[in-house]
């Protein structure tokens, strides 16, 4: 399993779903800016890489997260 497959598979672990539809809101699935930050701050310790305020207030989509987190581990 590749970096990105391992933090697709522990984002629907923390929410609780077996897969996330890439198209949702991170509202949409509940998650409030708190725990965004929470989230992002795993990511950057489990992975070794840095996510900037102004990354992160880009994201509103799952996908958008995906996508961010892609660019850092690639």
């Amino acid at each position: 399993m590749d970096k990105m497959d391992e933090f697709k598979e522990m984002f629907a672990t923390r929410l609780g779903v077996k897969k996330v539809d890439e198209n949702k809101t991170l509202k949409e699935l509940g998650l409030d800016s708190l725990d965004t930050a929470e989230m992002c701050l795993e990511l950057e310790d489990r992975f070794g890489i840095s996510l900037d305020v102004d990354e992160l207030m880009k994201i509103k989509t799952v996908g958008d997260l995906y996508a961010a987190v892609a660019v850092k581990l690639a």
